[in-house]
């Protein structure tokens, strides 16, 4: 039983809260009230209740009495939470792609920034799925724009003409520390900030996130990373 639960941990998508609850519960190894919870992680009881809703159905947590738990603590003490390994598995997977297929990513600012400020520029990968001819459709903000202007180089100006594909931007700050990618039969929900990692292999999701992201991408404003 316990090694069919953690194959489900594996493969579930947790929101920025829900993650959060989660990583409470794992290090406080107790029982804990929505209050406690709330205090802890100076969020709203309602954010809280939400979560903690939504991860009894994911059976995630059980509750007892007015407090609640893990299921299992060495549930979430597996290598899911290893999301450097995790994302570096995912840059592989994105490598084996051939020339036309189509990668669908919204990155919120919190991750553009933190990519930015470690990586001083456009990471090597993207550098190989440009040689590849890999299709991005990705969208921003406004306020990631900027921050692409400001590291701008010319070799990074170089690197992202030849990129087949471009960004679309919109005018609100994408909030959280997440990316959310879109595969042909796969979506991956990550953090390099707060390093957690989750997938859902399933043709039909990923479909209806490429969907989503197809009417966003169509009908927001292109803007140049550079200058005219």
């Amino acid at each position: 039983m316990k090694k069919r639960l953690k194959k489900e941990l594996e493969y579930m998508v947790f929101t920025p809260t829900e993650e959060k609850v989660v990583s409470f519960l794992k290090f406080k190894k107790k029982k804990a009230s929505i209050s406690e919870i709330s205090e802890g992680l100076k969020l709203a009881r309602t954010s809280i209740y939400n979560a903690i809703f939504s991860l009894m159905r994911k059976n995630v947590i059980q509750k007892e009495k007015f407090e609640y738990t893990l299921i299992s603590n060495s549930l979430v003490k597996s290598d899911t939470y290893d999301a450097k390994k995790k994302i570096e598995d995912l840059l592989v997977e994105m490598l084996g792609l051939r020339k036309g297929d189509i990668i669908y990513s919204i990155e919120s600012d919190e991750e553009i920034e933190y990519l930015l400020k470690n990586e001083k520029g456009l990471p090597k990968w993207q550098k190989a799925i440009a040689d590849r001819g890999i299709v991005l459709k990705g969208i921003g903000s406004a306020k990631a724009l900027a921050l692409f202007r400001n590291i701008q180089t010319d070799e990074l100006a170089r690197e992202i003409k030849r990129r087949s594909g471009s960004a679309r931007f919109m005018v609100e700050t994408l909030s959280g520390p997440c990316v959310l990618v879109s595969f042909s039969r796969s979506v991956i929900f990550f953090s390099r900030k707060n390093n957690y990692f989750y997938r859902i292999d399933d043709i039909n999701i990923a479909r209806f996130v490429q969907s989503i992201i197809e009417a966003l991408y169509v009908n927001l404003q292109y803007k140049s990373l550079f200058d005219e």
